[in-house]
């Protein structure tokens, strides 16, 4: 078992902690859709067995089901027997609010060498935001173009001369109101649009930096059901939870309150979409290439399991689909469901 596995397993400073202090009791998921227009409808999942991620099913191993009927598996990729070949995007989107863009958030090194050096399947897009969304780079692998992307993610400069820079208007729900600064829900969904709309194939997750602190009243039920329909888990990494926590221990009332619920709601982005919460007490270079570490184990232990749907009828209906493993000693399912429409 790699360094990178037991990172992603065994996180104590990161677990993502109640109001009271305890972890908090996981809801049931509503299932990811995926949209199956680019011909294929995969399923993602990690098996877990002995506290440790499992990287040698085969692909007999598992039985995909379609609304409980199985189907015949065209594609399997993950582990040791089946290289990745699928490409993984990693967004990561930034809160450029406040102080949340901090040096050790936005060093290079660490993401070139925690992800693109260890990992040649994935590529990462860099987006920003506060009451506009910027995206800075498209899906890259170049270490060049990501370190002028973040550069600019610091800078706070839009770069709106470089071809490959786009602002993006962000649009409030129907019915919702916000001030400026923060458009939270409203950037997640607006970023995964966009990334969704690369050509080609790939499977996507997003990294979410931010104090979770939002302008809007925007739900982050919203931002779940965009998520989910487009088939990308959050990843929230909470910022600057510990000086709430510091406040509220100090007894001061009303806000410090107030952000612990603000926080909680962010965090509950990767419950509702198969994704991890990260709460890190403080936030350096090393924190962050630990965060990533755990990203990477992430990407490096997730099997896709899929297959081609045949012709669309006149009207696309929904199917629930469900990987489920041949025997129980091959491990635990983690994620493993999805609704796809074709």
């Amino acid at each position: 078992m790699s360094t990178i596995g037991l990172l992603c397993l065994a996180l104590p400073l990161f677990a993502r902690q109640g109001a009271a202090g305890a972890p908090p009791q996981r809801p049931e998921q509503p299932a990811p859709a995926f949209r199956a227009e680019a011909a294929l409808a995969l399923v993602r999942f990690h098996v877990v067995r002995k506290h440790s991620y499992v990287d040698d099913l085969k692909p007999e191993d598992v039985i995909l089901l379609e609304d409980g009927s199985p189907r015949k598996v065209t594609v399997f990729e993950g582990g040791r027997s089946a290289p990745r070949t699928i490409p993984i995007e990693m967004i990561l989107l930034f809160d450029t609010s406040g102080s949340v863009t901090s040096a050790g958030l936005l060093n290079p090194l660490a993401y070139q060498a925690t992800l693109l050096d260890n990992l040649e399947s994935v590529r990462l897009a860099v987006y920003a935001f506060n009451s506009t969304l910027i995206r800075h780079c498209g899906p890259t692998r170049d270490p060049a173009e990501l370190a002028a992307a973040l550069q600019r993610v610091r800078d706070s400069r839009s770069g709106a001369a470089d071809p490959k820079v786009k602002s993006i208007p962000l649009k409030l729900p129907s019915g919702r109101k916000g001030g400026p600064a923060t458009w939270l829900f409203e950037a997640i969904m607006a970023a995964a649009k966009d990334s969704a709309a690369e050509p080609g194939q790939a499977t996507r997750m997003m990294v979410v930096f931010s104090d979770g602190f939002p302008t809007t009243n925007t739900r982050p039920e919203e931002a779940v059901a965009v998520l989910s329909e487009l088939g990308i888990p959050a990843y929230p990494v909470v910022l600057g939870h510990a000086d709430i926590a510091a406040r509220k221990a100090g007894q001061q009332l009303g806000w410090p309150q107030m952000a612990e619920m603000f926080m909680a709601d962010f965090a509950r982005l990767a419950e509702l979409t198969g994704g991890r919460s990260f709460d890190p007490p403080v936030i350096d270079v090393a924190v962050v290439r630990q965060i990533l570490a755990a990203m990477a184990a992430q990407v490096l232990y997730e099997y896709v399991v899929g297959f081609q749907p045949g012709e669309s009828p006149a009207a696309p209906q929904t199917h629930r689909l469900q990987v489920k493993l041949r025997s129980k000693d091959l491990g635990t399912l983690e994620g493993g469901f999805r609704t796809v429409t074709h």
